[in-house]
């Protein structure tokens, strides 16, 4: 066996989780146990219980220099548990807690910040096996880095050390406030590995030389779905570098697919429990795909909580009954299966009814009007690109506004402006129709009544 480092990505202690169940204490639970510092607290447990060679911490630690204070009774537990142990912690510097960090460093002797003031720095960890692992590291000199870090960078390899490179930074972004770095740059340094931070969402981090994000410790926010935690990396020597993620945040958030066409051969009368049923299995799909994650984990940590976001898709003919039905409903089904707690954090309606658009379209009316518009936007056609500007104006104003964000609307990731103009179209759509059904209903009805016969 050879050495074994505990490296961990974004932490932000002082940062709290969003998007909780307001039931959650009826569940047995408390928001506490889901923020960072839970997440770090199991981090600890693990790096001690494991008996690795070295914590190391890819910047972004404190959320802002507000909550150093917090952070710093948070780490320094942490910190007194490994010094116990006898295992050494280091950390770079990150663009959230350029201020922080070196403070609490000069606090916490045994806390070691490597790269101070935007000058590279190495250290050498001799690990239980034998193994000397050589740590290259960065820390961020101010809030704002517009400049390459490996500009700076003077590195020669010592013959048979691993050097494993560790750094906060702005991978393959072009112009960037944030250090930016290319791939190519790193991957021509002869180092074994770079284990950045920075972006939340985790790389593959595979083969036998890693470069790419950790991730952030946990996903604080539906935006941050998937696996998180802390990556094992196992170093046997110069070229030999394994990294394996630890899926050890108690928090999570998933998305899933729930095609609504699924739903066409019920009866009207009993979409609503199918609909109830239909969300609880997406749920119970989420919990097969992290029964893997918490069999390799075992016990003493792990996922105890899973937001699950709902994607509706497809076009059905419940398409009304559904939308109706889940604006109506103010909480949706909970369940809990081996001693994890999932909840339905949102259903994101992507779905559309099942309207024939060409044939709508022919008539000369407004429904007729907005049918032909939305063809176009399907299409992609070029006499969209006005109105396509138009609204991506609209859109900027409206968002930048803070009242926006006191209503709690949200851009999913990876939506486009097209697309969030078809599904508002559409959903207009539908409602100018029912309500020219229930118009042409009246006037049967009134008819009705005064024909004499």
């Amino acid at each position: 066996m050879g050495g074994r480092l505990l490296f961990i990505g974004d932490i932000h202690l002082g940062r709290r989780p969003s998007r909780l169940p307001l039931e959650l204490e009826s569940f047995g639970l408390r928001a506490d146990e889901f923020a960072p510092a839970a997440a770090w607290r199991a981090c600890i447990d693990l790096a001690v219980a494991s008996r690795v060679d070295a914590v190391v911490l890819a910047g972004d630690v404190v959320e802002s220099l507000d909550d150093r204070f917090e952070a710093y009774g948070h780490l320094k537990a942490g910190i007194s548990r490994l010094v116990a142990a006898d295992i050494p912690i280091v950390a770079v510097a990150g663009n959230h807690d350029v201020q922080a960090l070196p403070r609490l460093a000069r606090q916490i002797p045994a806390f070691r910040l490597l790269g101070a003031g935007g000058e590279w720095e190495s250290l050498a960890i001799e690990t239980g096996a034998g193994i000397t692992v050589q740590l290259l590291g960065w820390s961020f000199p101010a809030v704002r880095v517009r400049q390459s870090p490996l500009e700076s960078l003077h590195f020669s390899p010592k013959p048979g050390v691993a050097t494993l490179g560790v750094m906060h930074c702005d991978l393959d972004a072009g112009s960037s406030e944030y250090a930016p770095v290319s791939r190519r740059s790193l991957e021509a340094i002869p180092v074994d590995a770079w284990l950045l931070g920075h972006v939340h969402k985790p790389c593959a981090l595979e083969g036998d030389s890693p470069v790419g994000y950790l991730g952030s410790l946990v996903g604080l926010d539906p935006g941050e779905p998937g696996r998180h935690g802390p990556w094992l990396v196992e170093v046997e020597g110069a070229g030999r570098v394994r990294a394996k993620q630890l899926p050890l945040a108690p928090l999570r958030f998933e998305r899933v697919e729930l095609a609504l066409d699924e739903l066409d051969s019920v009866a009207e009368s009993e979409m609503a429990e199918a609909l109830f049923a239909a969300l609880r299995g997406a749920m119970e799909r989420v919990h097969q795909r992290i029964r893997d994650d918490l069999a390799a984990i075992g016990t003493g940590g792990g996922t105890r909580l899973v937001g699950c976001r709902i994607c509706l898709s497809g076009r059905g003919r419940h398409h009304a009954g559904v939308r109706a039905w889940l604006a109506a409903r103010e909480r949706h089904p909970h369940e809990t299966w081996d001693g994890v707690h999932y909840f339905v954090e949102k259903v994101e309606e992507r779905a559309a009814p099942d309207l024939d658009l060409i044939a709508i379209a022919r008539g000369d009316d407004l429904p007729a009007l907005l049918a032909r518009r939305l063809l176009l936007l399907q299409e992609d056609d070029h006499r969209c690109d006005t109105f396509m500007r138009q609204a991506a104006r609209v859109l900027q104003d409206a968002t930048s506004d803070t009242r926006w964000r006191r209503l709690g609307c949200e851009i999913e990731p990876g939506q486009t402006l097209r697309e969030l103009l078809l599904c508002a179209g559409v959903h207009q759509l539908e409602a100018l129709l029912a309500q020219r059904s229930r118009l042409v209903s009246s006037v049967r009805e009134i008819a009705g009544a005064e024909d004499p016969t």
